[in-house]
């Protein structure tokens, strides 16, 4: 009976734990990233910052309307790189897979 209390509260510790990850729809691998938004600069726009500090310049952000890309938002990013050229030399080129809010 021990081993089954047991088992049970692991099961629901790692379900705790998995749900405050939960990325809403994009793959278990995603990118934690934050928004920055560099419009202010010339021929710049919207830059994903990932968790190591490196930046991703999207080629394709217009493919996901439904959010407000606002300064400082987090979100869950799956890209691939791609080829082109950046239009604000701050990152690496990337076409976005998906791309959801998250709450941290």
């Amino acid at each position: 009976m021990k081993k089954y209390i047991a088992l049970s509260l692991i099961t629901c510790g790692i379900a705790t734990l998995t749900a405050c990850n939960k990325n809403n729809g994009c793959p278990n691998n995603s990118d934690k990233a934050i928004v920055r938004d560099f419009s202010d600069t010339d021929s710049c726009g919207i830059v994903f910052e990932l968790e190591d500090g490196s930046k991703l310049e999207a080629t394709n952000l217009s493919e996901f309307p439904g959010l407000d890309y606002e300064e400082g938002m987090l979100v869950w990013l799956d890209s691939k790189p791609a080829s082109g050229a950046s239009t604000c030399g701050l990152g690496d080129i990337v076409r976005i897979k998906c791309i959801s809010e998250r709450e941290f």
